[in-house]
C-alpha cells in the first residue's frame, strides 16, 4: 500500500478524496484552469552546435577513441527533437556532451545558446536534464520532492517567483505529468514499494520542469514502459514542448505513435557519425523521402514503423559494407547545408538582449540553501525508521543486556567487579558506536549519490549538504545515547550524582557522534558504502585494540604507542572511566599479588605476606590499573578537545570529498 502524506501528516491512501459539495466543484474547476493557463516567465532559448567531436581514452592502452565525429544541428523552442542511433551510437554521448554533463574526455566544436557561446553555469541554471535512471529520495512525497527542487532552482530574487505563483506553478507541472492524484503519495523504493517505474519516469521530469527550464533533455524517457504508460510521458512532452520550451530527448526502439510525436530527427551511426538531421515531417513522410532517394535502400512496407525501418536500413549498410554510407551521403547532402546555413543564421540573430545571463551561479542564496536541505535532511531521517528507531532500540537492548549482569550486586567491592565494569563501558562504547558507523552508511551513500545529481544542476552548494549531515544527525544521537545511558548507567549502580551522570552522557553522545560523522567522512571518501565499511572495520579494530583497554597503556610498545594516542577511543574511555571513579571512595578488595595490592603495600595501606584483606579506593584502581595514563585532569583539558576536533576534522573532510570528489561521473 502506498503510504501519503499531507502538510506532512501520514493519511490513508485507501481513502477517498474528499470534494466540497454545494458548487465547491465549479470554484475547484475555475482554480484549475487558471492554473493550466498560468506560466512563470522563461526567455525562450535555442541550442546550436557544429562540428562536435568527443574523444575518450582508451581503457588498455594510450590511444583515444572518437565517440562523436563532426555533429552539427540545433534545436528550438516549442519543438520536440529525438536523437536515436544503434546501440553505441553516441546518442546519449551527444546529448550529455550538449548538456554539459560529462566530466570525462575531451570535447572540440562550437556549441552556441541563442547565438551565444554556451556558458557553463548560465547553461545550467537554464535547462533541466532527466538522466534513464533518476534516483529520489524513497522517504519523501511527490509534492515535498518537486516542492524541493522549485525552492532551490527558482531565483528567489525574481519578483515573479512568489509563494502564491511558484505554488500554481508546481500545481500546473503535477497536472501536465498527470502527478496530481499522487502528489501526496511517498516515493518509496523497489523494497518496501511506492510509486512505479513510469511515475518515477514522470516524477523525474516534474522535478525539472519546476526549475522552470529553457531546454529540457531527457535521456530515454519511455525505455522500459508500456505502451499506456509511455503515451503518458509522451504526453507531458507534447505539453512541455506546447509551454515554448525546447524538448530533446533520446530514444530507442520507439514505438510508431512515440516516434511521429517528435518534431525533428537526429540520427546517428556506430561511431558517432551523422546519417540525418531535420524535420520528421507527417507520419515521418520527410524521414522516408529522404532515404528512399538512395537506389540501394531498402522500401518501406505499408504500416511499417518509421524507426524501426530506419534503424534496420542503416544497420544493413554498416554490415555489409556494400551499399550505401549514408553518413557520406549525408555529409554531402543538400540537408546537412540547409542546417549549416540554419546554424549560421542563428548565430547571425544573436543579441545581447537573448542572451541568458544569471547575477549568481546559484537560484538562491547559501542560507535558503541550508535551510531548505536541513529540512529535507530531517524529514528523511524522521521517515526512517529502520535508520533512527533502530538506532534507539538496539542501544535500550544493549543497556538491558549489560545492565541485567549487575542487577544483584550494583556496588563493586572486588578487582573482578572493576574489571568487569570497565570492560562493560569498553565493550558498549566500541560496540555501539560501530553500529553507529554501519548504520549511517547506506543512508548517507545514498544522499551523496542525490547530491551529486543536485549538484550538476546548481541546486545546492556542498557546504550546505554537509551542514546538513552534521545538525540532522544530533537529535538522534541525542536520543540514542539517553535512551542508553539512562538504562546502562543505573543498572550498573554508577554514581548518583548529576555531574558524573551527564559528563557520562556526554562522551557516550561524542563516541556515538565521533563513529557517525567518521562514517559520512569515508563515505564521501571512497566509491561505495561497501568500501567505507571494510576500512572502516579495520580502523575499528585497530583502534578497539589501541585504546588502553586490551592492552593497557603502559605494555604498548613504543612502536604501536602512536595508535595509543590517535584513536578517539582512547580519549572517549579515558573520559567515561576517569569521570565515574573520580574521588570514588568505594572500597575496592585487592587480589593478593595483583599489581593494585603491591601499589597499596608499596603505599603503605596494606601489609606484605598479611592475611588480612587489603583494600584501596575506586579511583587508585583506575590510576593502578592504567598505569597512571588514564588521569581525571585530562576530561576537559584533552579528551572533549579531541572529541569535538576529531568531529570537526571529518566534517571538513567530508566536505572537501564532498567538493572535489564525484564517484557517479559520466
Amino acid at each position: 500500500a502506498k503510504v501519503r502524506y499531507e502538510s506532512g501528516k501520514p493519511v490513508d491512501s485507501s481513502s477517498p478524496t474528499q470534494t466540497t459539495g454545494g458548487g465547491g466543484g465549479s470554484i475547484a474547476d475555475a482554480e484549475d484552469a487558471a492554473d493550466e493557463s498560468f506560466d512563470l516567465p522563461f526567455k525562450k532559448a535555442n541550442l546550436s552546435w557544429k562540428g562536435i567531436y568527443y574523444t575518450v581514452k582508451a581503457s588498455t592502452s594510450n590511444d583515444s577513441i572518437s565517440l562523436l565525429n563532426g555533429v552539427d544541428g540545433f534545436i528550438v523552442p516549442g519543438k520536440m527533437t529525438a536523437l536515436m542511433g544503434s546501440s553505441g551510437a553516441g546518442k546519449t554521448t551527444l546529448m550529455e556532451v550538449l548538456a554539459l554533463r560529462k566530466s570525462s574526455g575531451t570535447v572540440e566544436g562550437e556549441i552556441r545558446v541563442n547565438g551565444h557561446i554556451q556558458e557553463k553555469n548560465s547553461f545550467r541554471r537554464c535547462t533541466g536534464f532527466v538522466p534513464q535512471f533518476d534516483v529520489q529520495s524513497p522517504q519523501l512525497t511527490v509534492l515535498e520532492t518537486v516542492r524541493f527542487s522549485a525552492k532551490l532552482r527558482l531565483a528567489e530574487d525574481d519578483p515573479n517567483n512568489t509563494k502564491d505563483n511558484v505554488d500554481r506553478f508546481i500545481r500546473k507541472v503535477l497536472r501536465m505529468l498527470e502527478l496530481t492524484s499522487i502528489q501526496h503519495s511517498v516515493i518509496g523504493d523497489d523494497v518496501t514499494g511506492g510509486l512505479s517505474f513510469e511515475q518515477r519516469k514522470r516524477l523525474s521530469i516534474a522535478v525539472e520542469l519546476v526549475a522552470n527550464p529553457s531546454i529540457i533533455f531527457l535521456d530515454e524517457p519511455t525505455s522500459g514502459l508500456g505502451t499506456r504508460a509511455a503515451s503518458v510521458v509522451m504526453r507531458g512532452l507534447q505539453r512541455i514542448a506546447a509551454t515554448g520550451r525546447a524538448v530533446c530527448a533520446t530514444i530507442h526502439q520507439p514505438s510508431q505513435t512515440i516516434f511521429n510525436a517528435f518534431d525533428s530527427l537526429l540520427l546517428l551511426k556506430r561511431g558517432g557519425r551523422v546519417v540525418y538531421f531535420g524535420d520528421l515531417g507527417s507520419e515521418s513522410s520527410q524521414l522516408i523521402r529522404y532515404f528512399e532517394r538512395f537506389d540501394s535502400t531498402e522500401r518501406i512496407l505499408p504500416g511499417e514503423n518509421a524507426a524501426t525501418w530506419m534503424l534496420r536500413v542503416i544497420s544493413d549498410s554498416s554490415s555489409s559494407g556494400e551499399s550505401c554510407d549514408y553518413a557520406q551521403a549525408y555529409a554531402a547532402s543538400i540537408d546537412r547545408k540547409r542546417c549549416l546555413a540554419r546554424i549560421v543564421a542563428i548565430q547571425r540573430n544573436a543579441a545581447a538582449g537573448n542572451k541568458l545571463i544569471y547575477s549568481s551561479k546559484y537560484a538562491t542564496s547559501k542560507k535558503t540553501q541550508s535551510r531548505a536541505v536541513f529540512k529535507r535532511l530531517l524529514t528523511i531521517y524522521w521517515r526512517s525508521p529502520s535508520y533512527n528507531l533502530l538506532r534507539v532500540l538496539v542501544s535500550v537492548a544493549v543497556a538491558l543486556i549489560m545492565g541485567l549482569i549487575y542487577v544483584t550486586q550494583r556496588v563493586p567491592s572486588t578487582e573482578g567487579d572493576m574489571n568487569s565494569r570497565i570492560t562493560s563501558i569498553f565493550v558498549t562504547s566500541v560496540f555501539l558506536g560501530i553500529s553507529s558507523f554501519n548504520s549511517v552508511l547506506a543512508l548517507f551513500e545514498m544522499e551523496r549519490n542525490m547530491f551529486y545529481r543536485h549538484k550538476s544542476s546548481l541546486m545546492y552548494n556542498s557546504s550546505s549538504i554537509n551542514a546538513a549531515f552534521s545538525f540532522a544527525e544530533i537529535p538522534f544521537i541525542i536520543w540514542a545515547s539517553l535512551a542508553f545511558v539512562v538504562v546502562f548507567y543505573f543498572m550498573l549502580g554508577f554514581a548518583s550524582e548529576a555531574a558524573k551522570f551527564f559528563t557520562y552522557l556526554l562522551f557516550f553522545a561524542l563516541t556515538l557522534a565521533t563513529f557517525t560523522y567518521l562514517g559520512q567522512m569515508l563515505t564521501a571518501l571512497l566509491r561505495d558504502a561497501e568500501t567505507a565499511q571494510l576500512l572502516g572495520s579495520g580502523v575499528a579494530g585497530m583502534s578497539a585494540l589501541f585504546c588502553g583497554i586490551l592492552i593497557k597503556p603502559q605494555f604498548i610498545s613504543s612502536f604501536w604507542l602512536f595508535m595509543y594516542w590517535i584513536t578517539p577511543l582512547h580519549y572517549t574511555l579515558e573520559a567515561l572511566i576517569t569521570s565515574q571513579y573520580h574521588q570514588d571512595e568505594t572500597p575496592i578488595m585487592a587480589s593478593p599479588g595483583s599489581p593494585f595490592n603491591l601499589a597499596l603495600i608499596a603505599k603503605g595501606e596494606c601489609v606484605q605476606g598479611s592475611l588480612d584483606p587489603c583494600y584501596g579506593s575506586a579511583e587508585q584502581f583506575v590510576d593502578v590499573t592504567f598505569g597512571g595514563w588514564f588521569q581525571y585532569e585530562n576530561v576537559w583539558r584533552a579528551d572533549l578537545p579531541y572529541l569535538l576536533g576529531i568531529c570537526l576534522l571529518s566534517r571538513v573532510a567530508c566536505y572537501a570529498a564532498l567538493t572535489k570528489l564525484n564517484y557517479l561521473r559520466r
